[in-house]
């Protein structure tokens, strides 16, 4: 008020009947409704026969019509259609005469602004008690050749942009509707009493009676809704008071720039809103909420205003709501008495006002009126945001935000909108039931944060999955993990190479939350946890831990990556990281909650992108390797005398140089050889981005005997793991099988007892035992746990 950026004024608004109160452009909530569609017929004045082709789809604003639009640089053709002259569009004859099944005679084609000034009649001038000298007025930005006929009925009392040529024209905003949503005395007897909306049907029946109505149907559109009552709107002449943006505008523009947005193209859909955007109507006329703070004198000679900015200018009072604050006079210059006007503040206002309302004058220094995130829908770009820099502005001269990141809505897997009638609505609580809220939490947040949320079951089973390996790791380190910390320990090539991975991996999560792109961080987090810490690392670690080859190393390096996973984890699924934090780590760590910890930092030293390379190249040639294997139906269990890879690159051989012990246990050979031609035999081979992989299929008995035992070996854990035992549980094994079998496992007992904690193998049968089948011989097998 005091920058004569607050007035009071008239405006068509949109207004809900229901609610009583208007609504500002931002609270609009769009839906499909169904509404008539019409063509209708205005009679020219002084001209026999002759009429302009009008279109709605509101009849009831007919009662309100006070001229009709017409654009200066379209074609209008004059048309005989029966025994009438008809005016329209020429783009539109057809369509219309389609509609009609009909057929028109062009007589004349005429220019827009020749049309400009013709006078008209009201189709039902009868019924209405409202005379005007209505005619045609020319507008370049409101009249489409889209729909319609190229005439557009104008109503300024009903229409922001009838209002807009209304004001242009001097034509008067006639609104003969009252707060209810019910026409006036001034709409006529006919009229008087009836709910607008509800009138349709009888205005349509009065056109076709006299003989205007030239065509009728219904038509689905988007049309405007109360976000409260989802009552739909209409638009009516109202008293309001304004933020005056119109004079703030240009810098807004100009502060929208300065904003670090997110995504780019939000920037774009905002500064054409904000283009658009009328002056903010600020008043409601409700009786709850922030009444506006604006005394007025009652003497209508006087009538001064008197704006009130702290609860310090009035007299005290029970409280600054209705109706204490109504009860509260003000003195006016005049010797009158002010009294509050009954408004409300939009509140939308007080969202304006949300990043430093809350703030005493301590915490306003400490922190500023600044905020460095905001985080909302993509609806707010007529909302919060908006709301958020005009009060900024207002207030400060500047954008109250430093970044903005909006997100996109949740949806149905065609990214249809979610809707009870058409039965593709999800409920959360069906979801967080099957899953959990982490689950749903990693799901939403491993999308990209401004596209339309596509719900999958599919998707949410997988991140569900993703979370249950975080914590089948955790119960590995419980199970063979040493009771004391294990503060230092040897590394292994492969211990570092999981290690690397883990502080790039963190290096690119915190870099993709600093750049407001948490999915991609979360995405990379997860590969990582999935892929190389779950399926490929622990898969080498478990054999080491297995055969007692540097197991310590193993350990430090599970503990060590997963304890920095659950950390990167925790803003995501945070019950999930906690609880295992609790389970498992705190017993070793110093901080009673892992939220405590504090976020984890990539450590360069520790960084081998060399090593890192070299493993991916491990990786493809041992995916080859795989596939070869399962074209020549050898199974993973059977080892194979030499894996061959045919290449002549130097990166190849550096990284079988390296990492060549791990491809040996990941493909289960005895030997890996690297050449550029291969040597005569029987292979298995299969392609990779730098040459080919062969599998040698020869098996020799040494081979055999291998590949037999690592049956049996399975089978025997299949069977502890049925009986649930642990692995400091000690078993008999039990075996019925044929004499070869049987020789091959006595030749390699000792083995097998240690490989699965036995104390004797007895070669019998006992009842019970579980019958399978190796190599397409019968096997029995039995367990039992010693005691």
């Amino acid at each position: 008020w005091e920058k004569g950026l607050m007035h009071e004024g008239i405006y068509v608004l949109p207004y809900c009947y229901r609610c009583e109160t208007t609504m500002a452009n931002y609270e609009l909530e769009y839906g499909e409704e169904t509404d008539p569609s019409i063509f209708v017929k205005f009679r020219l004045h002084d001209r026999d026969n002759e009429f302009l082709i009008i279109w709605t789809t509101t009849p009831w604003t007919l009662v309100a019509n006070m001229g009709v639009m017409a654009h200066p640089t379209f074609a209008y053709v004059k048309v005989r259609v029966d025994n009438e002259i008809w005016y329209l569009a020429k783009e539109r004859l057809d369509h219309l005469m389609n509609l009609l099944g009909k057929s028109a005679t062009v007589l004349e084609e005429i220019p827009g602004r020749k049309i400009n000034e013709w006078e008209y009649e009201h189709p039902f001038q009868d019924r209405i008690k409202k005379k005007a000298a209505r005619k045609v007025v020319l507008s370049d930005e409101y009249v489409m050749l889209e729909e319609g006929s190229g005439f557009v009925h104008t109503a300024p009392g009903h229409g922001i942009e009838d209002f807009i040529i209304g004001r242009r024209y001097e034509i008067e905003a006639f609104c003969p509707v009252d707060s209810t949503g019910n026409y006036t005395g001034e709409a006529g007897e006919m009229f008087a009493g009836k709910n607008v909306r509800e009138a349709n049907p009888m205005i349509i029946e009065l056109l076709r009676e006299n003989g205007s109505l030239v065509y009728e149907e219904r038509l689905k559109h988007r049309y405007p809704h109360c976000w409260r009552c989802k009552t739909p709107l209409i638009f009516i002449t109202t008293k309001q008071w304004f933020i005056s943006v119109s004079k703030i505008k240009e810098r807004m523009m100009a502060e929208i720039d300065k904003t670090e947005w997110h995504p780019d193209f939000a920037r774009e859909r905002f500064k054409e809103f904000v283009s658009n955007a009328p002056d903010w109507c600020i008043s409601r006329q409700r009786y709850w909420g922030i009444p506006l703070p604006i005394w007025r004198c009652g003497k209508k000679e006087c009538g001064k205003i008197k704006v009130i900015g702290s609860k310090d200018e009035i007299p005290k009072v029970k409280e600054l709501h209705r109706p204490y604050i109504d009860e509260v006079e003000l003195g006016c210059e005049c010797g009158g008495s002010m009294k509050r006007i009954p408004d409300v503040l939009d509140v939308w206002f007080d969202s304006g006002n949300a990043i430093w309302a809350s703030l005493d004058n301590g915490e306003r220094k400490r922190y500023g009126e600044v905020a460095d995130l905001i985080i909302e829908g993509q609806d707010q770009i007529r909302g919060w945001f908006y709301s958020l820099l005009g009060s900024g502005l207002v207030r400060n001269d500047g954008t109250p935000y430093r970044r903005l990141l909006m997100h996109g809505f949740f949806v149905d897997e065609h990214g249809e909108k979610m809707s009870k009638s058409l039965g593709n609505f999800v409920p959360l609580e069906d979801i967080i039931e099957k899953y959990g809220a982490d689950t749903f939490r990693m799901w939403g947040l491993s999308s990209t944060i401004w596209d339309e949320l596509k719900f999958s079951w599919d998707d949410m089973k997988k991140c569900s999955s993703d979370l249950n390996i975080a914590l089948n790791l955790t119960v590995f380190l419980e199970r063979f993990y040493p009771k004391k910390r294990i503060g230092e320990a040897e590394l292994d090539e492969a211990d570092k190479w999981v290690i690397s991975r883990l502080n790039n991996t963190i290096k690119e999560y915190r870099q993709a939350f600093e750049n407001t792109e948490p999915n991609k961080g979360i995405k990379a987090m997860r590969t990582f946890i999935t892929e190389d810490f779950s399926r490929f690392y622990m898969k080498i670690a478990k054999d080491r831990i297995a055969k007692g080859n540097n197991p310590e190393g193993a350990l430090y390096t599970i503990y060590t990556v997963l304890l920095k996973s659950l950390v990167m984890l925790a803003p995501v699924s945070p019950f999930i990281s906690e609880y295992l934090y609790l389970r498992f780590f705190s017993a070793h760590e110093k901080e009673e909650s892992l939220s405590l910890v504090g976020m984890v930092r990539g450590e360069e030293g520790r960084i081998n992108n060399v090593a890192e390379k070299q493993m991916d190249v491990i990786k493809e040639i041992t995916s080859s390797a795989l596939l070869a294997r399962q074209s020549a139906a050898i199974k993973t269990r059977w080892p194979i005398r030499t894996l061959y890879i045919e290449s002549k690159s130097h990166e190849i051989m550096d990284a079988v140089r390296a990492f060549g012990k791990i491809l040996n246990m990941m493909v289960n050979a005895k030997d890996v050889a690297v050449v550029e031609e291969m040597p005569g035999g029987k292979f298995s081979s299969c392609d990779f981005s730098n040459g080919k992989v062969h599998i040698d299929m020869k098996i020799d008995e040494e081979l055999y005997e291998e590949g037999m035992m690592s049956e049996v070996k399975r089978r025997v854990q299949n069977l502890r793991k049925t009986e649930n035992l642990l692995e400091k549980d000690a078993i008999s094994i039990y075996i019925d099988a044929e004499k070869e079998i049987e020789a091959i496992v006595r030749k390699n007992e000792d083995a097998l007892m240690k490989g699965v904690n036995a104390k004797k193998i007895e070669f019998k049968g006992v009842e019970n035992m579980k019958e399978d089948e190796i190599d397409g011989r019968e096997v029995k097998l039995a367990i039992k746990r010693v005691k």
